[in-house]
């Protein structure tokens, strides 16, 4: 069966937001002072956090690890996929809204929690519930 834009967009905005977030996350990681992307730890000042080895962790395998599963999920149409993308849309919204409640607005953020609500408008789009696919595996016209 074809893939739609719609499904093909979401599979892209997952991958993107994986690699991204595993990048920045890792290169975090690797310089808790921010150089690599000129991130100030005087930022963290209201966060629990006095660098960015922690939050870059975090990034990594929190936010990284579940878009990566849920492209790879969205990818083999498995029955958790969209389950999967709703709680990574959701999650990568409530992060950018605390970044901007305890570090400081950057556009990124925006730009990031708008990714995220796509990411579910397009999950709850293109996933048929499992209880809608016949046994055959296809889904059910909408």
């Amino acid at each position: 069966m074809r893939r739609t834009p719609e499904e093909r967009t979401l599979i892209g905005l997952e991958f993107g937001t994986a690699a991204a977030a595993l990048g920045g996350g890792i290169l975090l990681s690797l310089r808790p002072d921010g150089a690599f992307l000129h991130a100030s730890p005087a930022v963290l000042r209201r966060t629990p956090f006095t660098d960015w080895r922690v939050p870059g962790l975090l990034l990594a395998a929190g936010c990284g690890g579940g878009y990566l599963l849920a492209g790879l999920l969205t990818l083999r149409r498995h029955r958790a996929a969209r389950l999967v993308s709703i709680a990574a849309g959701t999650a990568l919204v409530g992060l950018e809204a605390w970044e901007v409640a305890f570090i400081e607005y950057q556009p990124l953020e925006a730009i990031f929690a708008a990714v995220g609500a796509a990411v579910v408008v397009l999950a709850l789009r293109n996933f048929p519930a499992s209880d809608q696919q016949v046994s055959s595996g296809a889904a059910l016209p909408a």
